[in-house]
């Protein structure tokens, strides 16, 4: 996922970062016989994703806002924000953390390592394709899952 941003705050940031810097290392280490792997996951069932904790996020910075900035995106914003929260962990969250410890396993092992590594069902199929789509239809698809302020232009 850190080759789409489809959420704002730090966590496509810091996996855009990692991303950057494991494909820049990757190209420094090679001239000295190093091979660096991305292990690019999709969702899985970990602290990260657990979905009290999500919701109670959501409303304490919910709750935190102006009343100015809270009536721009409207009640019904808020709501269907945490509906697609709920259907993401629940239906994209995969459990087996192993499709993600394999990868790193062949990428310390195997004799050619690949470059990168998709981990779970969601990346494979969704993640990365969106990312290789063309930027007006990954932003319509994304679009079509997140909601739209109440006080929306567009």
């Amino acid at each position: 996922m850190a080759r789409i941003s489809f959420a704002g705050g730090g966590y496509c940031l810091s996996k855009c970062g990692v991303e950057s810097f494991s494909d820049s290392l990757r190209r420094d280490m090679h001239h000295f016989g190093v091979q660096v792997s991305i292990i690019e996951p999709g969702f899985f069932t970990t602290a990260v994703t657990n979905l009290e904790c999500i919701e109670k996020d959501l409303q304490r910075l919910w709750d935190r806002l102006s009343p100015e900035v809270r009536e721009s995106y409207g009640q019904k914003y808020y709501e269907k924000y945490v509906q697609v929260q709920r259907f993401s962990m629940n239906v994209l969250c995969d459990s087996d953390l192993s499709k993600v410890t394999d990868c790193m396993e062949h990428a310390l092992t195997a004799r050619h390592a690949r470059t990168r590594y998709a981990a779970g069902w969601d990346a494979k199929l969704f993640w990365i394709p969106l990312s290789y789509m063309p930027t007006i239809l990954a932003d319509f698809l994304l679009s079509a899952l997140l909601p739209k302020p109440s006080q929306s232009v567009r």
